[in-house]
């Protein structure tokens, strides 16, 4: 199991019909939001729960001082916009 399917959510974003504007709905506009993790602010958090890798920077993580032991690497290998690959912890 990858890091992200151990975060437990206290709080959850939703939105309901009545807070769609239907002539708003019709783009491919991205979401982001701000996150607060402990002390660590992370700015322009994507929200796209239909991804099929979800990213999270080595920068970002050592800046949210997760505790390294946690993090364990992986067989999956990913590539990059440029088609090289990258391995993935």
């Amino acid at each position: 199991m990858n890091l992200t399917g151990r975060i437990q959510f206290t709080n959850y974003i939703y939105f309901t019909e009545n807070e769609f504007d239907p002539e708003r709905t019709k783009h491919n506009k991205s979401l982001y939001i701000i996150v607060k993790y402990k002390d660590c602010i992370v700015v322009k958090v994507l929200i796209d729960n239909g991804s099929a890798l979800n990213v999270l920077p080595r920068r970002v993580l050592n800046q949210m001082l997760v505790n390294a032991s946690h993090v364990k690497p992986n067989t999956i290998i990913a590539r990059v916009y440029d088609k090289t690959p990258r391995p993935i912890i």
